[in-house]
């Protein structure tokens, strides 16, 4: 059978920031592609941001190809584009649209529901549905009979059975890769290495319980882990065939189990793996001796989720850290030479001027080499988009629905959006504009390329920061 997996473009979110913003391979289609090839389908991925596809050209692919079945994944602020390229399937072919990604997985009725060009729903993992789907629809099976759908059946929205996690994620096979040239893509610009670069997952689900967080919704939260023995095959995979010199893991949490993450380092070490890494990781995981092996295996930059220093923020978003580990785990980081990632996030539940400006004087304290300042996304499928939101209203423009956009979704009814662009604004110039934290950013740039890279990035925050302003 013939199918397509189309990743939605997704870089109009980025706003003037599209120049630091990086291209990655759509490592989620990557592993349903190779689910598929395992069973004999012949399988394409198109990745049409990063091939520089419009829709005139998607429209040609899809009239002289003939796919039977189309798989897009998207997130929240790229469904409409996702919608878009279901509406030209129907257009140009007779294929099935099936729709996957955080997004779809939270909103599965609402979406059948609503929207005609979209035939199913994939809820959660992909590969074991898409395989199924495949099966059911050359054996003419009813969509009921494939668990882990949204359907309309006789003008009524359906759900088959619920699709169980896959317990031994060491079952699955490796992405196919090989369906793109992995030339295309490159890290954002704040952890770009130059060097020859790739993505990975080890791991699967989050334990964790913070409220503006949605990739639950996909991978569920049991915390489901590759082997390091698998970990060390991939690794190993990439550099003897693609030549990867430098790994960017996008684990939601890298380093929650120590034993583990010590066992992948020592193993790089040992096979003398001449690579660099970067990772994220929560400042309750993590302490000197981990940092410290990490460190000697290649790990140069390592991002922390902060989002608040007001303990009563912490609380009301359910991020179960504290100050103190915070100071402590940039400390570690900030003595053995990391560069390090603070992300943090205002108009939190609890949110105010006051604690706003606590927050922008804590990220000079704990003294990152980079920090990120975002509003508030209450993402489908969230605790806090059900707290706030209700989908009777089919009126959400969900472009909107991006922390680093400019015209953000708000929950916090003590502050406006503007007057959260200003504090961003603010933040911004307070942590940037000083001239040790420039010397520091520029200490661990390693090449003129990587000089450039930064130079594009912080034109692109330069910008985007004076739009902030003229919101005021």
């Amino acid at each position: 059978m013939k199918i397509f997996l189309v990743n939605a473009f997704y870089s109009g979110m980025y706003g003037y920031l599209k120049s630091a913003a990086g291209r990655f391979f759509p490592l989620g289609l990557g592993y349903i592609a190779s689910a598929l090839i395992d069973k004999g389908h012949e399988v394409r991925i198109i990745d049409p941001e990063t091939q520089n596809l419009n829709f005139s050209e998607l429209s040609d692919i899809f009239l002289k190809e003939k796919p039977e079945i189309v798989g897009i994944s998207c997130a929240t602020p790229s469904f409409n584009y996702a919608r878009k390229i279901s509406r030209i399937v129907k257009e140009n072919s007779s294929a099935i649209t099936i729709l996957g990604g955080t997004h779809p997985s939270a909103l599965p009725d609402y979406i059948i529901k609503n929207y005609q060009e979209i035939d199913l729903v994939c809820i959660g993992e992909g590969e074991i549905t898409m395989c199924e789907v495949a099966d059911a629809l050359h054996k003419n099976i009813s969509w009921e009979n494939v668990p882990g759908l949204c359907f309309k059946q006789d003008g009524f929205v359906r759900f088959s059975t619920a699709r169980p996690y896959i317990s031994d994620i060491d079952t699955i096979k490796m992405p196919a890769r090989h369906l793109l040239n992995l030339d295309m893509y490159y890290p954002n610009a704040h952890y770009y290495r130059h060097k020859r670069s790739a993505t990975m997952i080890t791991s699967r689900g989050c334990p964790y319980s913070c409220i503006f967080c949605a990739s639950f919704t996909t991978l569920g939260k049991k915390f489901r882990a590759h082997s390091p023995q698998y970990v060390l095959q991939e690794i190993e995979y990439l550099y003897y065939t693609y030549g990867i010199r430098y790994i960017i893991f996008n684990d939601d949490t890298f380093t929650i189990d120590k034993k583990r993450t010590t066992e992948i380092c020592s193993e790089i070490i040992k096979r003398k793996l001449d690579i660099e890494w970067y990772c994220f990781a929560r400042v309750d995981t993590i302490d000197y001796e981990l940092l410290s092996i990490m460190k000697e295996s290649g790990c140069k930059t390592i991002g922390f989720g902060v989002e608040s220093a007001d303990p009563i923020v912490l609380k009301n978003i359910r991020k179960n850290i504290s100050v103190e580990q915070v100071k402590t785990a940039f400390s570690f980081a900030n003595v053995l030479k990391l560069k390090t990632l603070a992300f943090f996030i205002f108009g939190c539940p609890g949110e105010s001027k006051d604690t706003i400006i606590k927050t922008i004087e804590f990220s000079k304290i704990i003294n990152p080499t980079l920090a990120f300042f975002n509003i508030l996304t209450p993402y489908p499928g969230t605790p806090i988009f059900k707290e706030y939101y209700n989908l009777s209203n089919n009126s959400y423009n969900w472009d909107n629905f991006v922390t680093i956009g400019l015209n953000p979704v708000n929950i916090n009814k003590g502050l406006s959006i503007s007057e959260l662009n200003k504090y961003l604004y603010i933040a911004n110039k307070s942590f940037y504009m000083r001239p040790l934290q420039i010397v520091k950013i520029i200490s661990h740039i390693t090449s003129l390329f990587e000089l450039w890279m930064l130079i594009k990035a912080s034109i692109g925050l330069l910008l985007q920061n004076l739009k902030r302003k003229k919101s005021k």
